[in-house]
């Protein structure tokens, strides 16, 4: 008997199938495609050996006499339905998408996987144990139903999360409000949860199943430009067409803003003591937000105060006297520079501005101009741009209490950028040999001063970013860098 199992075809095959799986497990550990064309080919010979043994592999399997051998039939039938689950599973993770969508696609693809293999079980259980099928459903059914009850929360996040990965409400790398209660950006999606990173840098996790009963608002769809709404108080003395001016240049005086869809300025509420106005602006990414806000309100600040419009006073406290001070003196004290003057020297600088009005594209100051003078924004906003070859490039937007002109006056150099009005400009203008003298008495004022060109400065010429010698260069980055000198180094010494 012994002699009759050595020469029997399938004991042969179940011997050298074993030595082929090691093997291939060895030989390519590190080659998966290498192991996967095994795997087929080995399929392939398996079946092949099942077929001319006369073993059928869906239909029950025979008993010959000899237990051994029985053994052998049966493992070796058990692994070409394993072997063939595994082949299924193979061709339905390489070929099966969803309008390439790799989450769903990924969610698909094991939902098939696990149907695939339950259905290999069952053949196992019934061509190769001659098992009843339906005796088995049947004790499964009941089984499913014990464990459906015990882990209906889990299957509930399961199924929620098969209804949010198909219906798509958000996607890994989106910002996400849920039930307004957690906002932050999305950085995982799994069977059972949603894992969010909020703004303060913490990891929230929140079961499908209640992401499915709750309100998601959806920041980055259907684009990531984010509108915000921020509610501005003045007192009511003021004229609300004159309010409404103000704010909106203030609105341009911010470069963080995107023209479309367009700022606006609505008045909400008016009473005899204040006036409430609403102002919508939108980022071009929500994550800029925050500091677009904060910008805007230093804005809006400088420019009611240059035109002496108070903020609303708190409730049960007196409204502010009238302004006395006239705008010159308001432009002057918003100007950093002289914060450190004294009132009188402050005054007398404002009384020695000239004023000057430019219409809205009027151009300040030129290219290559050598400015004779040191110039304040009394209100309005206008554009530094410099032109760097294809395009001007605005650098800065300029509004009441910024200045233009000291790099020039103080150094003699012909100016590199051009200052355009972007909204009618209020100009004042204070002789050179004023802020000379004023920079000799006040050492605290140069010394602002020079901060301020510095930060300019930088602002007109950055410096080159730094780039570690010890990294040796990409190849397709020194390529493209090549092919940048040899286009461009002709042109630049021309």
């Amino acid at each position: 008997m012994i002699e009759a199992l050595i020469h029997d075809p399938l004991v042969i095959t179940l011997a050298l199938l074993v030595v082929g799986v090691v093997a291939s497990r060895v030989l390519f550990r590190r080659h998966p495609l290498g192991r996967a064309i095994v795997r087929v080919v080995f399929l392939l010979m398996l079946t092949l050996a099942l077929l001319y043994a006369g073993i059928v592999p869906y239909q029950p399997l025979q008993p010959t006499g000899v237990p051994v051998r029985d053994v052998v039939h049966a493992v070796l039938k058990i692994a070409w339905w394993l072997w063939a689950a595994w082949f299924l599973v193979g061709f339905v993770r390489a070929f099966v998408m969803v309008e390439y969508r790799p989450h769903e696609a990924r969610l698909v693809q094991d939902l098939l996987a696990g149907l695939v293999y339950l259905t290999a079980l069952f053949a196992i259980v019934a061509y190769v144990l001659n098992l009843p099928v339906q005796g088995l459903l049947a004790t499964s059914g009941v089984i499913a139903i014990i464990l459906g009850l015990a882990l209906q929360s889990t299957l509930g996040d399961v199924f929620s999360g098969i209804v949010l990965s198909f219906s798509r409400p958000y996607r890994p790398g989106d910002w996400v409000s849920i039930d307004g209660t957690t906002e932050g950006r999305v950085i995982e999606i799994n069977w059972r949860a949603t894992h969010i990173l909020t703004g303060r840098r913490d990891l929230a996790v929140l079961p499908n199943s209640t992401i499915a009963k709750s309100k998601i608002v959806n920041v980055s769809s259907p684009s990531r430009i984010r509108g915000t709404t921020i509610t501005v108080a003045i007192d009511g003395r003021s004229p609300p067409a004159v309010a409404v001016d103000v704010l909106e240049q203030a609105l341009v005086n911010c470069s963080a803003i995107i023209a479309t869809p367009a700022p606006s300025v609505a008045l909400t509420a008016i009473n005899g003591s204040a006036m409430e106005f609403g102002v919508t602006f939108f980022v071009a990414d929500h994550s800029t937000a925050g500091d677009t806000q904060n910008e805007l309100l230093g804005h809006i600040y400088r420019h009611l105060a240059a035109a002496g419009i108070d903020l609303a006073p708190a409730p049960n406290m007196a409204s502010p006297p009238e302004e006395q001070r006239t705008r010159p003196q308001r432009v002057v004290d918003l100007t950093g520079i002289f914060g450190s003057l004294p009132v009188v020297e402050r005054e007398a600088v404002a009384a020695s501005l000239k004023p000057h009005s430019y219409k809205e594209g009027d151009e300040l100051l030129a290219p290559g101009a050598v400015q004779r003078s040191f110039c304040f924004i009394g209100s309005g906003v206008a554009s530094g741009r410099r032109d760097n070859g294809e395009y001007e490039e605005e650098l800065q937007r300029l509004g009441p209490g910024d200045h233009y002109g000291d790099i020039a006056l103080l150094t003699g150099a012909a100016n590199i950028v051009r200052i355009t009005a972007l909204t009618p400009v209020l100009i004042y203008e204070l002789a050179g040999e004023k802020l000379r003298g004023i920079l000799e008495a006040y050492p605290e004022t140069s010394q602002a001063l020079d901060r301020c060109r510095a930060r300019r400065q930088a602002v007109i010429t950055p410096e080159p970013t730094a780039i570690d010698e010890a990294t040796p260069p990409h190849p397709l980055r020194s390529r493209f860098s090549g092919w940048l000198h040899r286009r461009y180094a002709p042109a630049a010494s021309e």
